[in-house]
């Protein structure tokens, strides 16, 4: 379950309509996401009836990646998943041990999710965070929510997150978010996980403002993900060190399949080394406590210094500065107490780099 780790990015494999409305072929994309380490894939709920006009024109992205289709409702028509192609898909999430999710585009799909499949995430797309008939269908008491945040500013992202809490958990005072009610705020982070995305297909560099991930974390004060549209592996990573505790990224067997998301995707290969990069970063960031590390005892005897005789030293000799220095290795009387012992009279002869 996406909150069951405070140390371990949750990282998912968005499949959304890359399976072409195929069970097949979604099937196969869940293997290899579980192959590519993925902790789960997440789908779309969508009738193209419910979505979308059937006039409504096709995004430059969707034009330039899906020529065939003249119309976007067309197009959405021939991405839709069969509803009981979900109780399979589940199941077989199930099977492989990989979390099953799916992202939301009407009121009758929240029901679907949480009363026939008994889901226990809900993802609210970008699109949809101004939309209160769907908002205000959620229920944070019986699950959890992932709200993406592309082409949204603070302001909207801010009366989403109220609308979903049912309660003015934030206000805006003089132009600062303020948290309003404590005690529900409280409530609302446990179950609410807010994700930075910026919507196109893909995100050029310049437009990534992965910044804005600490400012979410630093105005929010809940946790944090990242939904990722930019090419390559580099982003989430960078995500992942500015505290983005959820990572998504598209998903797809092969970039050269017909679609409007393939190319915005990462295949399996790919997929798998941003997985290994981002273990590899969690396992290097450490828990931000200075202190010397087992590996580092050996090593302590041979780069640090002990107080050594400089020159032969008589017995009722005064230590100086001239007579006495530091020197390697670290396994005689640490260099640090040097001040200590200058003036004080030495009990027995030294020869040069004798320890003291």
């Amino acid at each position: 379950m996406i909150y069951s780790s405070k140390d371990k990015t949750f990282i998912i494999a968005e499949i959304g309509v890359n399976h072409n409305g195929n069970l097949s072929l979604a099937k196969r994309l869940i293997l290899a996401a579980k192959k590519s380490g993925a902790d789960a894939v997440k789908f779309q709920n969508f009738t193209a009836e419910k979505l979308v006009t059937r006039d409504a024109k096709k995004a430059p992205y969707q034009i330039k990646n899906t020529k065939n289709d003249k119309s976007q409702f067309k197009m959405l028509k021939k991405l839709e998943l069969k509803k009981n192609y979900y109780y399979d898909l589940l199941k077989f999430c199930k099977s492989k041990k990989i979390e099953f999710l799916s992202s939301v585009f009407d009121r009758e799909s929240i029901a679907f999710l949480k009363d026939e499949l008994k889901i226990n995430t809900i993802k609210i797309p970008s699109g949809e965070i101004t939309n209160p008939l769907i908002l205000e269908k959620l229920n944070l008491q019986s699950y959890y929510v992932i709200l993406s945040t592309g082409m949204s500013n603070m302001s909207e992202i801010i009366n989403a997150i109220n609308i979903i809490a049912k309660k003015n958990i934030y206000k805006i005072v003089n132009k600062k978010i303020l948290i309003n009610n404590k005690k529900e705020f409280n409530k609302v982070k446990k179950k609410l996980i807010v994700m930075h995305c910026v919507t196109d297909y893909p995100v050029e560099d310049q437009y990534a403002n992965l910044q804005c991930i600490n400012t979410l974390q630093n105005v929010l004060k809940i946790k944090i993900g990242y939904s990722d549209h930019t090419k390559g592996i580099i982003a989430p990573l960078i995500a992942v060190s500015k505290g983005a505790r959820v990572i998504e990224k598209h998903f797809t067997l092969n970039k050269a399949m017909s679609g409007p998301d393939h190319l915005a995707s990462l295949n399996p290969k790919e997929f798998k080394k941003m997985v290994e990069n981002i273990r590899t970063f969690e396992t290097m960031n450490g828990v931000g406590i200075k202190k010397m590390f087992n590996c580092e005892k050996i090593n302590k005897k041979i780069a640090r210094k002990s107080l050594i005789a400089n020159m032969p030293i008589k017995k009722g000799e005064k230590f100086t500065y001239k007579n006495i220095t530091t020197k390697r290795p670290g396994n005689g009387i640490c260099s640090s107490k040097i001040n200590e012992y200058i003036n004080k009279i030495s009990k027995k002869n030294y020869q040069q780099d004798d320890f003291i």
